[in-house]
């Protein structure tokens, strides 16, 4: 079960980079499904649409090649392979996370050298090859502002080797694991009910590697009915807070804007019915 009270924090919405220091990385890359769909699902899209999901600079090549090796020290069974794309394609298949590599220019700037995205939150890892940390965070209403000069300082000074985690939300009125821009996907409105309503949670992990120097970001992808945050009355209240004093820049970026008075009478009846079931509230909205 997911750790709400980290996820969400009892705090009003703001950007923030809520990093934590894990011990293994070996445990965020083991597969996690039992049923192995996820990673089938990953094949599919990586043999129908190899470039749209796969992207590899010739700079990002280090980082693959060390990156493989850790993987096979992880425990990961990775095929090889004599050509570096088709290299990404196997590694891309044996995870059920995505990732990316960062890598550091002559100017010290970290930019998107290579990875496998198959399950994006409505974008595009094409989009993003060969860019800086600045532009990919770009979309996000003033994320760049607020703690993109402290995102630049970590990178450049992450030591190698250290594990570091932190998780990332949205929520959607769908459950597909790939929800790539070029996809059409149903839009949460205003008379959405509270289970057809999806918690994205991204969580990530950034890893400096020894040899290259490039920095492993990983993106494993868990997706959660809004019922099940409902069950937590804890959960509930600082989702409602989150909501509630997200501005209305950051609620439009993260497609709430409209949905959000939806959204927060859902959690408020909710909260309300729970009450009443305690003896302490009307159950009427």
């Amino acid at each position: 079960m997911p750790d709400w009270n980290r996820i969400f924090p009892d705090a009003d919405h703001r950007w923030i980079m809520g990093l934590r220091r894990c011990e293994s990385v070996g445990d965020y890359f083991a597969d996690v499904d039992p049923t192995g769909a996820m990673r089938v699902e990953r094949a599919e899209w990586l043999a129908d649409e190899p470039h749209k999901y796969a992207v590899l600079l010739p700079g990002a090549e280090p980082a693959l090649r060390e990156t493989v090796e850790l993987a096979r020290e992880w425990g990961t069974t990775v095929e090889a392979a004599h050509d570096s794309f088709e290299q990404l394609l196997h590694l891309g298949r044996a995870w059920e996370p995505d990732f990316v590599w960062m890598h550091p220019g002559e100017d010290g700037v970290y930019r998107l050298v290579g990875g496998v995205v198959c399950f994006p939150s409505v974008w595009a890892v094409t989009d993003k090859l060969g860019k800086p940390m600045s532009f990919v965070h770009e979309p996000v209403p003033e994320l760049n502002s607020s703690i993109g000069r402290q995102i630049d300082t970590f990178l450049k000074n992450q030591s190698p080797g250290v594990v570091w985690r932190r998780e990332n939300w949205s929520l959607s009125h769908e459950n597909w694991l790939n929800q790539h821009t070029s996809r059409s996907r149903r839009r949460l409105h205003a008379e959405v009910a509270a289970d057809d309503v999806w918690i994205r949670l991204e969580h990530q992990l950034l890893l400096k590697l020894p040899i290259s120097e490039s920095i492993l970001f990983g993106i494993r992808l868990e997706i959660v009915p809004l019922p099940v945050v409902l069950d937590d009355p804890t959960a509930t209240v600082r989702l409602t807070r989150q909501l509630s004093s997200m501005s209305d820049t950051a609620a439009e970026y993260k497609d709430l804007l409209n949905v959000r008075p939806r959204l927060l009478k859902l959690l408020r009846v909710n909260q309300l019915n729970a009450e009443g079931g305690r003896g302490g509230g009307d159950e009427g909205e």
